[in-house]
């Protein structure tokens, strides 16, 4: 779980005991009683789920109780739903509004959100009834820094770390201060001096990943992004960061190392296939292909069909072929639909189009949303110059797949199959606003619209990407 700062504590739970005051004993209030102490040992138990499920229950019951409402806000931070925390502790605030850490984790829960003028509007209420809770300078000092006066903002984080002198939240808006003068190696030296102090936080080395990744210093963020594995082995975006900046450093040893996790034989065929399209992206050659060979030959039976697509991904689909059974296996049914579709997509690339798109047809005829089918038939509809019906398969994979980058950019394809430059430039705009901070989809949007539109409208994606990079930093350490 990421270190979450200081003041933000309040938002971690703990199986203790909660003093209401309760007129009576109401039936909903017996209800409410019962409730809470079901949520008192789902997380003696750490079950986070079915702590939520007591208290939607416990305030359904009784719903005029801050305290209720407040440790509904804490379970739902520590699931990561932001947006229903917000909600849970506008009720406590409503409800008590002297309360000064609902507040303060309403005016965070903002700045998380990216909005400011809200953050900034809490900020000022908290300043009245706690004038030296962190959150308020945390938030004058980015309001500061989106309006650009950075001495006040400089003001702001200086004040706050004098009296936290290691909180990651304020390290951050240090550093983005420092960045916004033009200073990023001395943002990185202030994040990496608090990693010295502090090598557990996660949230620090997420934020340096994040600026060497803007700066593309490759072997910074890999170095980076493999110490966020190493401290959480379960955080697989940082592992497959990992190995996408050794494989943009050219360090391929490296890359291999990094991927041996996620390329274990008992390890889930989605991460074997994250891995592999990283292959396919950035290290084409027959030493890659002699890799996934030897690999795939103690792989599990979906590990195998994610072999087997990355071969046809890279043009050697005898090896696809041989992977999934050699032949195609009649008749085909929903148990046999992955391996046939992998067999279909040798077989269109090998030209056997006609039986391709027969076996295609009825993979999706049983299982419309079949994502592997539906890329393999994109993919021949393509070649065979069916552009339209290409885009509405494409359409199709998208809302099946709605945030993935690169189903998004099998669409652009497709429309750039078509010629149609209007749905070309709107698919790629609206994946990069959609899936924001995407180095795929933001180099894909830069280099099109550098051909469309010149090298000013090109500044303007690196002018926005950039944004779109400061705002996951925000979200790392606050």
């Amino acid at each position: 779980m990421k270190v979450r700062s200081p003041f933000f504590a309040a938002c971690c739970i703990a199986a203790t005991a909660l003093s209401v005051a309760l007129a009576g004993c109401s039936s909903s209030e017996s209800k409410a009683r019962a409730g809470f102490e079901e949520y008192q040992a789902a997380v003696a138990s750490g079950d986070l789920l079915a702590a939520r499920r007591a208290l939607l229950e416990v305030v359904a019951a009784k719903d005029d109780e801050p305290a209720y409402w407040e440790e509904l806000g804490k379970v739902q931070v520590e699931l990561g739903s932001l947006g229903d925390a917000y909600y849970a502790y506008t009720r406590a605030h409503e409800l008590d509004r002297t309360n000064a850490q609902v507040l303060a984790n309403l005016t965070q829960l903002a700045l998380l959100s990216g909005d400011i003028d809200v953050a900034e509007k809490q900020a000022r209420q908290l300043e009245l009834i706690s004038a030296d809770a962190p959150a308020v300078k945390l938030a004058h000092g980015y309001a500061a820094l989106r309006r650009q006066n950075l001495d006040e903002a400089d003001r702001q984080a200086d004040a706050l770390l004098r009296s936290l002198p290691f909180e990651p939240g304020a390290k951050l808006l240090k550093a983005r201060i420092l960045l916004a003068r033009g200073k990023h190696e001395e943002a990185a030296s202030l994040l990496e001096k608090q990693l010295v102090v502090r090598p557990d936080d996660a949230g620090s080395l997420k934020a340096l990943m994040a600026l060497h990744e803007r700066y593309e210093n490759w072997p910074g963020v890999a170095s980076a992004a493999s110490r966020v594995a190493q401290l959480d082995p379960k955080d697989v975006d940082a592992g497959l960061a990992a190995v996408d900046a050794r494989l943009r450093s050219k360090d391929i040893a490296g890359a291999l190392r990094a991927a041996q996790p996620f390329l274990k034989p008992d390890a889930p065929g989605e991460q074997v296939d994250s891995v592999l399209w990283l292959w396919a992206e950035h290290w084409r050659s027959p030493e890659a292909l002699a890799a996934a060979r030897q690999f795939s030959r103690a792989a599990g039976p979906q590990q195998r069909l994610a072999y087997a697509g990355y071969f046809n991904e890279v043009g050697s689909p005898q090896d696809a072929i041989d992977l999934a059974g050699g032949r195609p296996i009649l008749p085909i049914s929903l148990a046999n639909s992955s391996a046939n579709a992998i067999i279909a997509d040798s077989l269109a690339i090998g030209g056997r189009t006609a039986e391709a798109k027969q076996m295609l047809d009825t993979i999706l005829k049983l299982e419309p949303d079949h994502v592997y089918a539906l890329r393999a038939r994109i993919n021949l509809e393509i070649r065979a110059g069916r552009a339209i019906a290409a885009i509405s398969d494409a359409q199709r994979l998208v809302s099946v797949l709605p945030k993935s980058a690169r189903d998004r950019l099998l669409l652009a394809r497709a429309y750039a199959a078509a010629g149609d430059s209007r749905q070309l430039d709107r698919t790629l705009w609206n994946a990069f606003h959609e899936i924001p901070a995407n180095r795929d989809l933001y180099e894909a949007l830069r280099a099109h619209v550098a051909k469309s539109d010149g090298p000013d409208a090109a500044e303007a994606v690196d002018e926005e990407y950039r944004h779109q990079q400061d705002a996951e930093l925000v979200r790392e350490f606050i």
